[in-house]
């Protein structure tokens, strides 16, 4: 009898115990979802330092959880720890590897530490796994346009081909040469052709060998008609986790009118430090050697034989995923064989531009400080050039390939010397083609 009662006494605490482990259940559920929902939503706040705490609170309830180790994973890329990112990511692929999501921000963070070519596999994962029609999209769209600057891993060419009307043709726009005939008009055609091969390449450093061609035909001022030939030679390494390196060489031959009219050398390191995921910092330098030939047009063109050097410093910062913003500042100096040539510039440049569906929409605004050293023919004091420059445009991809676009740039010359002074505006309309 005495056990009888005690089987029966121990099931029936079993059975009081059954709906408390289920509600205890519930709840440690319940506190996940809570901790995932405000991670989440923190991430959409920008409160990124909310968001991990959070996210690490919901991992500690469920270890190993998928869709809390993505959050934490982009919670850490959108603080500024690619590092941690990285770790906590691959191991969401690895627990998961057809995750297209997971691969996707993979792919950001290791290009954001200079791993473009794991970059590049990762984003092709997610553009074959991704069933959502806005990641496979983003995730193509990575892989057929890169990011300006960031290495690629095919040979590439470019055609682009338009009209311009400009409303003061001059032939060079850093030392202006009005036109002996003075202020003229004209629309012309213009082709640019530029191939880029990359070699050498791996996950921390590569070389590129690319040429530039580029020709204006005017309408009726067909002495101003322009050629040009760029042939590049550019190579960039990782030197950290975020601090990467890029040298380029250029050499430039101009003809203009069918003459030749000048060649240049032009070497330009930059130093690129990316301090967040959402802005980078450049520190960039130039120096080139340039000479000029004589032309019918311009008989005292070897005048401003001579070199330019420069150095800046540049700062770009994503507001979202779809507009940024960028400020620069150069610092530059040239020297020629005539003093009145001669100048020590400072430069100040704002770039911002958006993307709406298919649109990119752009704006720009520079000041440019220009006191020269001598006194040229015909005056009575040294020059003293302060330049505005504007410029506003518009583009639409059609396709993966094709871009169309509408710009408009406007110059305002003010001098010291009357002779220096114009005003220019020239507005284009350009189709390119990316094979």
């Amino acid at each position: 009898m005495h056990k009888k009662v005690r089987y029966a006494f121990l099931i029936s605490v079993v059975l009081m115990l059954i709906p408390l482990s289920l509600i205890a259940q519930e709840n440690k559920e319940r506190d996940y979802e809570i901790a995932l929902t405000k991670g989440q939503y923190d991430i959409e706040l920008g409160d990124f330092t909310s968001a991990i705490t959070h996210l690490k609170k919901a991992l500690t309830i469920k270890p190993g959880d998928q869709a809390a180790l993505v959050s934490l994973g982009i919670a850490y890329a959108r603080s500024g720890d690619p590092g941690r990112a990285k770790e906590v990511l691959e191991q969401a692929v690895g627990a998961d590897p057809t995750d297209a999501r997971a691969r996707y921000e993979l792919a950001g963070v290791l290009s954001q530490l200079g791993q473009q070519e794991q970059a590049n596999s990762q984003m092709a994962a997610a553009a074959e796994m991704a069933r959502e029609p806005a990641l496979r999209t983003a995730a193509q769209g990575y892989l057929v346009v890169p990011a300006e600057g960031e290495g690629r891993d095919r040979p590439s060419l470019r055609i682009s081909g338009g009209l311009q009307y400009d409303s003061n043709v001059i032939l060079s726009p850093d030392n202006p040469v009005t036109p002996p005939q003075g202020k003229q008009s004209d629309w012309r055609g213009v082709l640019v052709l530029e191939g880029v091969y990359p070699f050498l390449t791996t996950a921390s450093r590569g070389m590129e060998a690319g040429y530039q061609f580029y020709q204006s035909l005017q309408s009726d001022l067909s002495d101003f008609n322009v050629q040009q030939h760029d042939l590049s030679m550019d190579g960039h390494a990782s030197l950290a986790e975020n601090v990467l390196f890029d040298l380029r060489y250029d050499f430039r031959y101009s003809n203009v009118g069918g003459d030749h009219y000048s060649t240049s050398h032009v070497f330009t390191p930059v130093l690129t430090m990316i301090l967040s995921p959402a802005s980078r910092t450049d520190l960039h330098g130039a120096y080139e050697s340039k000479r000029f030939f004589v032309t019918p047009l311009y008989p005292t063109l070897p005048e401003k034989n001579g070199s330019n050097i420069s150095a800046g410093l540049s700062h770009a910062i994503m507001a979202g995923s779809r507009t940024g913003i960028s400020f620069d500042y150069t610092f530059d100096q040239d020297r020629t064989t005539v003093s009145y040539w001669d100048y020590t510039g400072q430069n100040v440049l704002v770039n911002a531009l958006t993307d709406w569906e298919d649109y990119r929409f752009f704006l720009s605004a520079a000041y440019r400080d220009r006191p020269y050293d001598g006194i040229p023919p015909g005056a009575t004091t040294d020059r003293h050039d302060r330049i505005q420059e504007y410029s506003a445009g518009v583009s639409r991809k059609v396709g993966h390939d094709v871009t169309l676009s509408l710009s408009d740039f406007y110059t305002i010359n003010g001098s010291n010397i009357p002779f220096y002074e114009y005003t220019r505006n020239i507005i284009g309309i350009f189709a390119e083609i990316r094979l």
